[in-house]
């Protein structure tokens, strides 16, 4: 899952930032600031780019993204 969506985040950011917010006023209060953090390290040391390295690191952040975000459920 995390392969396409790299570019789709490429593509348009305002649209994912726009995603994001939703998804962050989706949940609970109390989980809203954590989530949100979580999905602000989604694309730390990325680059504007899909060449491989660039997905692994993308692939990497999701993963721990997510373990984080569910260690704290």
């Amino acid at each position: 899952l995390s392969r396409p969506m790299l570019p789709l985040i490429l593509i348009s950011e305002q649209i994912y930032g726009d995603l994001k917010a939703q998804i962050i006023a989706s949940q609970p209060p109390e989980r809203q600031p954590h989530l949100a953090a979580c999905l602000d390290k989604l694309m730390q040391e990325v680059n504007r780019n899909i060449e491989p390295k660039n997905r692994d690191k993308f692939t990497q952040n999701l993963t721990l993204c997510r373990h984080e975000y569910r260690s704290k459920a």
